[in-house]
């Protein structure tokens, strides 16, 4: 590839578009109550920023020989050096037609969204160019450090502090499989990498207040019992005695729980709430507690 090589990286007319239909449709409706006029400004509002910044501030991601120039913060407004020495890992994630290319940089994650290059040939282009500039750095993996992504539907993937994927999780759906919960909440897997269950989380009461058990080898291990109608706190309860309370405030990317000896776990999300970052006090660290968070996660897409 010639360097140095520029990729316009820019918000996709059919979003900006679709903003606009769907932003005006719910000023129409806001007739009928005002809660749709309020959607509808925020849709065409963020639709028309989106547009500004396409037409009037239009941005490139370059390539050079040392380093990449990468759009980033709100609406990908500013621009970041990063040099390929300081990845220290990669890892790709996907949803429907669209793949995130998410880079480890210095304890910060930067992202490279295939929606914001022109086509996928340029997205495909980028990331086998970044990826094969990228030393891998042998590293112990950090204990307590995790990676989750979760998709809208359920399924996802944990990593170990390394970036490299140590479990798989899937929600056993039944047509039609989104939205789901309205009616039946289907089962929560954890499976290792070649495919075995290791836990399930099958729901035990639904009303007033959801309550959920985990299920290691066919024997009860773990309430889960939601503790507020905004789904944004539960507690653990395991069988061998630990207990937590974790909280997820609205409005915010930083979540964390506290169990009743005073161990912590913190959690942040990432640009979006698919993407999760926990740090679990080193003490208390499991594959059960773990197993816990993914199905947490899980369920604060479900209502997100």
């Amino acid at each position: 590839m010639e360097l140095p090589r520029r990729f316009p990286y820019n918000p996709q007319w059919r979003i900006i578009l679709f903003g606009l239909a769907f932003g005006g449709a719910m000023l129409i409706l806001g007739k009928i109550h005002s809660i749709f006029l309020l959607f509808g400004i925020l849709f065409v509002t963020f639709a028309l920023l989106l547009g500004i910044r396409r037409l009037a501030f239009p941005m490139f991601l370059q390539l050079e020989q040392e380093s990449l120039l990468i759009p980033k913060g709100f609406c990908r407004a500013w621009v970041a050096k990063v040099l390929y020495a300081d990845i220290g890992n990669w890892w790709e994630t996907g949803r429907g037609s669209t793949r995130t290319l998410n880079l480890q940089v210095k304890g910060q994650m930067i992202e490279i969204n295939s929606i914001m290059l022109p086509d996928m040939a340029s997205y495909f282009a980028v990331r086998d160019f970044a990826k094969a500039r990228v030393i891998p750095k042998e590293k112990p993996v950090e204990l307590g450090k995790y990676g989750f992504w979760c998709s809208y539907f359920g399924n996802g993937e944990i990593y170990n502090s390394n970036g490299e994927v140590i479990w798989h999780f899937k929600t056993l759906h039944t047509r039609p499989r989104y939205p789901y919960g309205l009616f039946r909440v289907p089962d929560f897997v954890v499976c290792d990498r070649a495919g075995k269950e290791l836990f399930r989380i099958r729901l035990q009461r639904k009303w007033p207040l959801a309550r959920f058990e985990m299920i290691e080898n066919g024997s009860p291990i773990c309430t889960f019992q939601q503790r507020s109608f905004l789904r944004n706190s539960f507690t653990f309860a395991f069988t061998d005695g630990q207990k937590w309370v974790f909280r997820m405030p609205l409005f915010t990317g930083r979540f964390g729980g506290l169990s009743e000896t005073g161990e912590k776990i913190r959690a942040y999300s990432g640009r979006t709430h698919n993407i999760w970052y926990v740090s679990i006090d080193e003490k208390v660290d499991s594959p059960q507690l773990v197993a816990a968070l993914a199905f947490i996660h899980r369920e604060r897409l479900r209502f997100n």
